[in-house]
């Protein structure tokens, strides 16, 4: 085992760049130099041979406002490094081969890149960006905007100050609170609390939750059911899983290849023209008693199709000859925003809410 203690001399430089094979853990610091600990371990013969596998840290100044400090080891090699940033540093640049990655309490900006370990960032005051090749990206609170993405692991946002991109390609992403425009993709699940924007979320084969937004959502599904408890506008299709809706505000778009849909229209709600389409589900529309829409809904299911309606308003009448399908319009409260509904093979239903 080799304990090393430093710090890079000269003036201090804005821009701090690591590069290692080890696990890393920056903290942010009131002192007025960048300080850092390397702790080696490794099975050798002779300690000779363990230096020369440990290798010797080497610090540079690429530039007036960059310094770098790299860790050249043997794979065998077992590397921690501990680094101390004052806060007049304003981005730290974290490089490792298959170690974790940590940063706690920086005034900042992160950059942390891992070809497989995992990335824990907390408590950072600027924007924060992580790539890993398979491991866990688990963020805290960050002041600003967030880029992330993983090969295969799970994604876990605490909160976020501006936008928000996040990405894996096997793993799970939720997030708690985002202060901007928020963008995740996956192949698993997708879980939003709050956010103070827009939200477009992608999966490929999971369920995605949106509990609320200020702006419009838009998401989308291959292989599970979608969820927007409060949004400004939705834009949502599931290719097999049920659609669950409610929005204050802007049109809704909502289609489900295989599942059902619900949609609930708030009190005093200002949406536009909305359209929904289910082909092999139900369609359950809650309409505000004293809300002023206009409705035109299809059931193409043919003898067996029904549209059920609790507003007289709303005239349901079969189709045309040749053309086994049921029919539905009318103006509710003197009409308003269309609501446009077809349904391939279910029932749709349009119900009063007091």
């Amino acid at each position: 085992m080799r304990t090393t203690t430093g710090s890079i001399s000269g003036p201090l430089p804005s821009r701090v760049q690591v590069a290692a094979r080890a696990h890393m853990v920056l903290r942010g610091g009131t002192g007025d130099q960048v300080v850092y600990r390397i702790t080696q371990h490794v099975r050798a013969p002779n300690p000779a041979s363990a230096r020369v596998l440990m290798g010797t840290p080497v610090t540079s100044r690429a530039a007036a406002d960059l310094v770098r400090l790299s860790i050249t080891s043997a794979a065998a090699v077992m590397t921690d490094l501990e680094i101390t940033v004052p806060l007049q540093v304003s981005t730290a640049m974290l490089e490792s081969q298959f170690g974790d990655l940590e940063a706690y309490d920086f005034g900042g900006s992160v950059q942390a890149t891992t070809q497989g370990g995992s990335i824990r960032i907390d408590r950072v005051r600027g924007d924060v960006v992580g790539r890993s090749a398979g491991g866990e990206i688990r963020l805290g609170k960050i002041g600003g905007a967030v880029r992330c993405s993983t090969g295969g692991g799970s994604v876990v946002l605490d909160s976020s100050g501006g936008e928000t991109n996040c990405a894996s390609a096997g793993g799970d992403i939720f997030v708690r609170e985002a202060g901007g425009p928020l963008l995740l993709s996956t192949e698993g699940n997708i879980h939003v609390d709050h956010a103070a924007g827009t939200v477009e979320a992608h999966s490929a084969g999971g369920l995605i939750e949106v509990g609320q937004a200020g702006g419009a959502v838009i998401a989308d599904t291959q292989g599970g059911s979608i969820q927007v408890s409060s949004a400004r506008g939705v834009k949502a299709e599931s290719m097999r899983g049920m659609v669950r809706v409610r929005s204050a505000a802007g049109p809704m778009s909502v289609a489900a290849a295989a599942g059902n849909i619900l949609a609930e229209l708030l009190a005093g709600s200002r949406i536009e023209d909305s359209s929904f389409i289910a082909a092999a589900g139900d369609i359950t529309i809650l309409i505000p008693s004293n809300l002023a829409v206009s409705v035109m809904a299809t059931n193409d299911g043919g003898g067996m199709a029904r549209i059920i309606s609790e507003f007289p308003e709303v005239h349901v009448r079969p189709g045309q000859l040749f053309r086994p399908m049921v029919l539905a319009d009318g103006g509710i409260n003197g009409g308003g925003p269309v609501l446009r509904l077809n349904v391939s093979s279910g029932v749709i239903y349009l119900k009063r809410m007091k």
